[in-house]
């Protein structure tokens, strides 16, 4: 062999050897948590959602891994990624302390580390000030700040579903508004030594260069934003689906009425003078399905698909609905009585709503059903008022329902509502409206 040919045999023989000493080396290498991020979760309170750089071995995870205080829960998936769901029924009293370890598939150690998870929402008000009205938010220790400046009016306010920002419309008080995304930066999940802390407002951004006559707004839980808006009396208007990542389409769909995201994405509701129509969102495959009759979106449910209707009837009474993929509705309430608001837990298990009946004097009543509308609980709301347009909003995390509730001529005000017992905790803080924040 020629010393050439040697010298090649011998670069080769030394990349072979560089080749396998890097894999015995990988192979030897610890497993890593990559990434680890709060989830939708549908069927309990809250998730975590977990990658690591190699398959874990679950069972290692459930004996080696703890939470404090020690509430139920289970991992999902098979290696990785893998959740970890709280089991539903139970509530979550504050925040969350939890250890992480085991070993993967090779049986090498996962490194321990310790993170605080705090999966309870904010609280969001739209408070009267002197000069207008400004978006405030609770703290932890249950003090207020403020958020936003002091506008006349703070028309509409949509919490984005992943929590990372609040879209809000302002008004002059003269007709005239204008569009603005305020971002959030969120710290309800940190690794130890850090600590939580309560959200930070970045800088307020214009949406619109234009004043709007008027303007709907909707999110998903992927932090997607719709905006149907019109500029002028004799503007038809236009709607714009702008995405969590900033791209902005437009969406061709003719509504009668305001149009809403669905919360797991992917879709849109269309109110048509046929019926709610469901349609695709761009991106995907065309898609248009009716369901036809005089019906209203009242509210979704956390689990895929589930929703409820308002339906109403030629003889003036309405009835509520569970809507189901592949399933026709379902009746739940039937009556003569105003449907104020509704909320459900996972895929309809429970609903509650709130009637009132304006010939009876206008006193609400708060109904708990189960999924084929027995009545579970009764409350009546005497001596209260629903604000106008604010919804009934249910926090899985601590078992409870938001409504914005006024007593006589006083300002409304925040009421938590145990979703069991249906007992009114009046949070005393003047408001026009109550939102919850998702945590992010």
């Amino acid at each position: 062999m020629t010393g050439t040919g040697q010298r090649i045999t011998l670069v080769l023989a030394a990349g072979l050897a560089l080749a396998l000493l890097q894999q015995q080396l990988l192979l030897r290498r610890l497993p890593r948590l990559l990434e680890l991020e709060p989830s939708s979760a549908s069927s309990g309170p809250a998730s975590l959602d977990l990658r690591f750089s190699r398959p874990m071995l679950r069972s290692s995870l459930v004996s080696s891994s703890r939470m404090e205080p020690p509430l139920a829960w289970k991992w999902l998936g098979d290696g990785n990624p893998l959740r970890l769901l709280l089991l539903p029924g139970q509530t979550i009293p504050g925040p969350l302390r939890l250890l992480l370890a085991g070993v993967d598939r090779r049986d090498l150690p996962l490194g321990r580390q310790q993170w605080l998870w705090d999966p309870r929402p904010h609280l969001l008000a739209v408070v009267p000030v002197a000069g207008g009205e400004q978006l405030q938010l609770q703290r932890r220790d249950g003090s207020w700040k403020a958020l936003t400046p002091v506008w006349p009016q703070l028309t509409q306010v949509q919490p984005l579903g992943n929590g990372a920002g609040v879209a809000l419309l302002s008004g002059d008080g003269k007709g005239s508004h204008r569009l603005w995304l305020l971002p959030l930066q969120q710290n309800n999940l940190v690794r130890e030594p850090r600590r939580l802390s309560d959200p930070l407002a970045g800088q307020l951004q214009p949406l619109n260069d234009e004043a709007l006559l008027f303007a709907h707004l909707s999110s998903n839980r992927r932090g997607d934003l719709l905006v149907q808006s019109s500029t002028t009396a004799l503007d038809p208007g236009s709607t714009i689906l702008r995405t969590a990542q900033g791209r902005q389409w437009p969406l061709p769909h003719a509504a009668s009425g305001p149009m809403q995201l669905l919360p797991e994405g992917g879709g849109v509701v269309v109110p048509e003078l046929e019926g709610l129509t469901l349609h695709n969102l761009p991106g995907q495959p065309s898609r248009r399905q009716l369901l036809p009759g005089s019906r209203e979106l009242s509210s979704f449910c956390p689990v895929s698909g589930r929703a409820l209707l308002v339906r109403h009837w030629p003889d003036y009474r309405r009835s509520l609905e569970l809507v189901e993929p592949g399933q026709p509705p379902r009746q739940l309430w039937i009556g003569g009585e105003a449907v104020l608001a509704s909320s459900c837990d996972r895929g309809g298990d429970r609903v509650w709503l709130v009637v009132s009946n304006w010939e009876q004097g206008s006193q609400p009543q708060l109904l708990a059903l189960d999924r084929r509308g027995q009545l579970l609980q009764q409350r009546s709301l005497t001596g209260w008022e629903v604000e106008p347009g604010a919804p009934m909003l249910f926090d899985p995390t601590r078992q409870q329902l938001l409504l914005t509730l006024r007593s006589g001529s006083s300002h409304a005000q925040p009421v938590l509502v145990n979703a069991t017992s249906l007992t009114l905790l009046p949070l005393g803080k003047p408001v026009r409206l109550a939102l919850w924040l998702a945590a992010g």
